[in-house]
């Protein structure tokens, strides 16, 4: 796992998404998947958004069942004890399962967006799953047509990230992490 960090005003962020974002907040994203959960930390103050910390947990193809399972809680208990030493996390948002996965992607994501969930009660003021529909929508991202799915919705959620806060993330490499971004960004949103 890689920390990043990059730092841009916040107005800039705001202007482009079209919405407020809270100040003086932390707030952690996660985008779950069966292979590769993407995890983005992003600080407010009153004057800049930084993206503090940027990482994955990774389970490799060839490891199923409980044995990824077992590495999935691994991984994510040594993340847990290093981030609840680092920040005071005020808002934790966990993708929600979508529910047109297969059988077994779903229950294994929903097993790890609950496990997810429990680590993180302990050490966030307020933990949300969502949907990473109703992520997109918070943040004002829209698809430039309404068949647009799959990959091809992908890369334009890595393209409205990537100008939202003045990064480059791989389009074909990095979804996850433009995901985690999103809910990150979602959980920011003033009310």
């Amino acid at each position: 796992m890689a920390k990043y960090y990059k730092k841009i005003k916040k107005e800039t962020v705001e202007t482009f998404l079209g919405i407020e974002l809270k100040s003086n907040t932390i707030s952690i994203g996660f985008d779950v998947s069966v292979h590769s959960t993407g995890i983005a930390i992003i600080k407010t103050t009153d004057n800049y958004v930084t993206i503090d910390e940027i990482c994955k947990i990774t389970i490799p193809k060839n490891v199923k069942g409980t044995d990824a399972m077992d590495l999935f809680i691994e991984q994510l208990n040594k993340f847990t004890q290093r981030i609840s030493q680092t920040y005071k996390l005020d808002i934790s948002i966990i993708e929600d399962c979508f529910m047109g996965n297969n059988v077994f992607t779903l229950k294994a994501l929903a097993r790890q967006s609950v496990l997810v969930y429990d680590r993180f009660r302990g050490i966030s003021r307020h933990q949300e799953l969502m949907l990473p529909t109703v992520a997109r929508s918070r943040i004002n991202f829209k698809k430039s047509d309404k068949k647009i799915k799959g990959q091809a919705l992908k890369k334009e959620i890595v393209e409205y990230i990537n100008t939202a806060l003045d990064i480059e993330l791989k389009k074909t490499k990095e979804q996850d992490i433009a995901d985690a971004l999103v809910l990150a960004l979602a959980g920011l949103r003033e009310e």
